[in-house]
This record gives C-alpha cells, sequence and structure tokens, in this order.
C-alpha cells in the first residue's frame, strides 16, 4: 500500500541509530504517494526522532494515476516538518550526486530530495502523460520505445566521444 515504505525506512533508520551503527536509509516515494496522511505520519516520527540517517528521495513528476497531483509546496510542508529538503532537476546525474552528498553532511534533521521529473521522459509517446500510469505498453510500443532510447543513448555517447576527445 502507498506510504508504507517511508514507515518502514522511518523504523529502519530509528533501529540503526538506536543500535549506534553508521548506516544510511534511503527510500523512494511518488509525490501522487506523498497525499497518503501515512507517508505525513512518517515524516513526523522521522523528524521527532531527528532521523539523519534517512533520505527521503521524492520523483515529483506532476501526474498520479488519477490526473495531477500537489495543491501546496512540498518543500514548505516538509521544511515545516523538520526535514533538511532539496529540490533538485531529478535527470541531472550530477544534481543527483551533490544531494546525495549534503544528505550525508546532514547530522541534525532527516533529509528528502525532491527530484523534479517528467514522466517518460525519453519515449516521445509516454512523455508527461499520465495514461501511462500503471500499465505496460504492447510489442509495438515497447519496440518504439526501445528504438527512441536506443537513439537517445546513442547521442550521448557521440556527444561524450566529443567532448573526451
Amino acid at each position: 500500500s502507498l506510504g508504507q515504505g517511508v514507515s518502514a525506512a522511518c523504523g529502519m533508520a530509528l533501529g540503526a541509530k538506536i543500535g549506534e551503527k553508521p548506516v544510511n536509509v534511503y527510500t523512494i516515494l511518488g509525490d501522487g504517494e506523498v497525499e497518503e496522511g501515512e507517508c505525513w505520519e512518517a515524516f513526523m516520527f522521522a523528524a521527532h526522532y531527528k532521523l539523519s540517517n534517512l533520505c527521503v528521495m521524492l520523483d515529483r513528476n506532476h501526474l498520479q494515476i488519477d490526473g495531477t497531483t500537489e495543491s501546496a509546496p512540498l518543500e514548505e510542508k516538509l521544511k515545516a516538518f523538520n526535514f533538511n529538503v532539496l529540490t533538485i532537476n531529478g535527470h541531472d546525474y550530477d544534481q543527483i550526486e551533490a544531494a546525495v552528498k549534503a544528505f550525508h553532511a546532514e547530522n541534525d534533521k532527516p533529509t528528502c530530495i525532491i527530484l523534479d521529473t517528467v514522466k517518460g521522459t525519453g519515449v516521445s509517446f509516454m512523455t508527461n502523460s499520465v495514461d501511462w500510469h500503471g500499465k505496460g505498453p504492447n510489442d509495438e510500443e515497447y519496440a518504439q520505445a526501445m528504438d527512441e532510447l536506443r537513439a537517445a543513448h546513442e547521442s550521448l555517447e557521440k556527444e561524450l566521444e566529443l567532448i573526451n576527445g
């Protein structure tokens, strides 16, 4: 069920903290998932116990199974719950790496990295389409998607070759 992952992650982080184990716990949530009350109860728990070893990675693509998400800004809500909040481009690996390093440097409170993404990026007919939430492509769609992703990969490889000489 939605919301149970972050609750379990909080328990693992608290257990590691109580046991004085050098363990970091990571959990991934979607922006539709955080509309569940259980998530906010887990966030309160994490802040109360100062779970600085907990990193919540929140994929914010503004889509969920029944439409769009987020009626209120997540950053302000999470800061009010005493989280270290970092908002980044979730498609940029350098920003992801920097955010994880910032999480490792935080010693007083849990961290939430909000990854702004576009659902279905890289596949023309899936990009930013709620229709692809929870359904897979048929054989023809799969072939088209793989062709588009391979072409994008090859383009990046050529770009890297030019940069690296």
